[in-house]
Protein backbone atom coordinates (compact mmCIF):
# COMPACT_ATOMS: atom_id res chain seq x y z
CA UNK A 1 0.00 0.00 0.00
CA UNK A 2 1.19 3.50 -0.81
CA UNK A 3 2.96 5.52 1.89
CA UNK A 4 0.48 7.37 4.11
CA UNK A 5 -2.49 5.26 2.95
CA UNK A 6 -4.57 3.32 5.45
CA UNK A 7 -7.80 1.36 5.63
CA UNK A 8 -8.06 2.02 9.37
CA UNK A 9 -11.79 2.50 9.94
CA UNK A 10 -11.36 5.10 12.73
CA UNK A 11 -9.11 7.25 10.54
CA UNK A 12 -11.46 6.99 7.56
CA UNK A 13 -14.56 7.79 9.64
CA UNK A 14 -12.91 10.83 11.27
CA UNK A 15 -12.16 12.30 7.84
CA UNK A 16 -15.63 11.53 6.49
CA UNK A 17 -17.24 13.10 9.54
CA UNK A 18 -15.25 16.32 9.14
CA UNK A 19 -15.49 16.61 5.34
CA UNK A 20 -18.00 19.15 4.07
CA UNK A 21 -18.08 18.07 0.42
CA UNK A 22 -17.89 14.68 -1.25
CA UNK A 23 -16.79 14.69 -4.89
CA UNK A 24 -18.83 12.01 -6.61
CA UNK A 25 -17.45 10.58 -9.86
CA UNK A 26 -19.98 9.09 -12.25
CA UNK A 27 -20.13 7.88 -15.83
CA UNK A 28 -22.99 8.39 -18.26
CA UNK A 29 -23.48 8.42 -22.02
CA UNK A 30 -21.46 11.63 -22.29
CA UNK A 31 -18.53 10.15 -20.37
CA UNK A 32 -17.08 10.55 -16.89
CA UNK A 33 -17.76 13.57 -14.72
CA UNK A 34 -17.56 14.65 -11.11
CA UNK A 35 -20.07 16.55 -8.99
CA UNK A 36 -19.85 17.90 -5.42
CA UNK A 37 -22.54 16.58 -3.07
CA UNK A 38 -23.52 16.73 0.57
CA UNK A 39 -23.36 13.32 2.20
CA UNK A 40 -23.27 11.23 5.34
CA UNK A 41 -21.75 7.83 6.03
CA UNK A 42 -22.85 5.09 8.35
CA UNK A 43 -21.76 1.47 8.55
CA UNK A 44 -20.02 1.31 5.19
CA UNK A 45 -22.83 3.08 3.33
CA UNK A 46 -22.52 6.61 1.95
CA UNK A 47 -25.84 8.46 1.64
CA UNK A 48 -26.45 11.27 -0.83
CA UNK A 49 -29.64 12.89 -2.08
CA UNK A 50 -30.74 14.11 -5.47
CA UNK A 51 -33.70 15.16 -7.52
CA UNK A 52 -35.36 12.50 -9.59
CA UNK A 53 -34.20 13.99 -12.91
CA UNK A 54 -30.96 15.30 -14.28
CA UNK A 55 -27.56 14.01 -15.22
CA UNK A 56 -26.58 12.85 -11.72
CA UNK A 57 -29.92 11.10 -11.16
CA UNK A 58 -29.75 9.30 -14.51
CA UNK A 59 -26.18 8.12 -13.91
CA UNK A 60 -27.11 6.83 -10.46
CA UNK A 61 -30.18 5.03 -11.83
CA UNK A 62 -27.95 3.13 -14.26
CA UNK A 63 -26.59 1.16 -11.30
CA UNK A 64 -23.03 1.51 -12.52
CA UNK A 65 -20.21 1.83 -10.00
CA UNK A 66 -19.23 5.26 -8.70
CA UNK A 67 -16.11 6.64 -7.09
CA UNK A 68 -15.82 9.43 -4.57
CA UNK A 69 -13.30 11.47 -2.63
CA UNK A 70 -13.11 14.17 -0.01
CA UNK A 71 -10.32 16.04 1.76
CA UNK A 72 -9.93 17.97 4.99
CA UNK A 73 -7.19 20.06 6.57
CA UNK A 74 -5.84 21.04 3.14
CA UNK A 75 -3.00 23.53 3.37
CA UNK A 76 0.03 24.43 1.30
CA UNK A 77 3.30 23.20 2.73
CA UNK A 78 6.37 25.37 2.67
CA UNK A 79 8.62 24.13 -0.07
CA UNK A 80 12.00 25.06 -1.38
CA UNK A 81 12.99 27.33 -4.22
CA UNK A 82 11.86 25.11 -7.10
CA UNK A 83 8.43 24.06 -8.36
CA UNK A 84 9.03 20.36 -7.71
CA UNK A 85 9.44 20.98 -3.97
CA UNK A 86 5.92 22.41 -3.54
CA UNK A 87 2.86 20.53 -2.38
CA UNK A 88 0.07 20.16 0.14
CA UNK A 89 -0.64 18.66 3.51
CA UNK A 90 -4.06 17.01 3.77
CA UNK A 91 -6.15 14.14 5.03
CA UNK A 92 -8.32 12.54 2.36
CA UNK A 93 -10.61 9.60 1.68
CA UNK A 94 -11.14 7.81 -1.60
CA UNK A 95 -13.66 5.09 -2.20
CA UNK A 96 -15.91 3.39 -4.63
CA UNK A 97 -19.11 1.45 -4.55
CA UNK A 98 -22.41 0.73 -6.18
CA UNK A 99 -25.40 3.04 -5.68
CA UNK A 100 -28.91 1.83 -4.97
CA UNK A 101 -32.09 3.75 -4.33
CA UNK A 102 -32.87 3.95 -0.61
CA UNK A 103 -36.56 3.68 0.19
CA UNK A 104 -38.83 3.79 3.22
CA UNK A 105 -37.03 3.86 6.55
CA UNK A 106 -33.60 3.74 4.92
CA UNK A 107 -34.43 6.83 2.84
CA UNK A 108 -35.47 8.73 5.95
CA UNK A 109 -32.39 7.51 7.86
CA UNK A 110 -30.16 8.78 5.05
CA UNK A 111 -31.87 12.18 5.05
CA UNK A 112 -31.64 12.37 8.84
CA UNK A 113 -27.92 11.56 8.80
CA UNK A 114 -27.26 14.25 6.20
CA UNK A 115 -29.36 16.82 8.07
CA UNK A 116 -27.63 16.19 11.39
CA UNK A 117 -24.16 16.19 9.78
CA UNK A 118 -24.65 19.64 8.25
CA UNK A 119 -27.04 21.33 10.65
CA UNK A 120 -26.11 19.65 13.92
CA UNK A 121 -29.72 18.76 14.68
CA UNK A 122 -32.76 17.17 13.18
CA UNK A 123 -35.29 19.44 11.47
CA UNK A 124 -38.69 18.65 9.96
CA UNK A 125 -39.01 17.98 6.24
CA UNK A 126 -41.43 19.64 3.84
CA UNK A 127 -43.99 16.97 2.96
CA UNK A 128 -44.28 18.01 -0.69
CA UNK A 129 -40.50 17.81 -1.20
CA UNK A 130 -39.99 14.24 0.08
CA UNK A 131 -41.71 12.53 -2.89
CA UNK A 132 -39.54 14.41 -5.39
CA UNK A 133 -36.29 13.67 -3.55
CA UNK A 134 -34.30 10.49 -4.01
CA UNK A 135 -31.79 9.21 -1.49
CA UNK A 136 -29.03 7.00 -2.78
CA UNK A 137 -27.19 4.49 -0.63
CA UNK A 138 -23.73 3.74 -1.98
CA UNK A 139 -22.63 0.37 -0.69
CA UNK A 140 -18.90 0.90 -0.35
CA UNK A 141 -16.54 -1.67 -1.88
CA UNK A 142 -13.25 0.08 -1.09
CA UNK A 143 -12.47 2.90 1.27
CA UNK A 144 -9.02 4.25 2.09
CA UNK A 145 -7.59 7.30 3.75
CA UNK A 146 -4.42 9.10 2.79
CA UNK A 147 -2.59 11.28 5.26
CA UNK A 148 0.06 13.65 3.97
CA UNK A 149 1.50 15.78 6.76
Amino acid sequence: MRKGVTEDREVVEAILEKAEVLWLALVDGDGPYSVPVSFAEEGGVVFIHSGKRGRKAEALKSGGPVAFSCAVDVRMREGGDDACDQGYHFRSVMGRGVPRLAEGEEKMRGLDLITVKYLGRQLPYVDKVLPITDVWAIDVDTLTARIKE
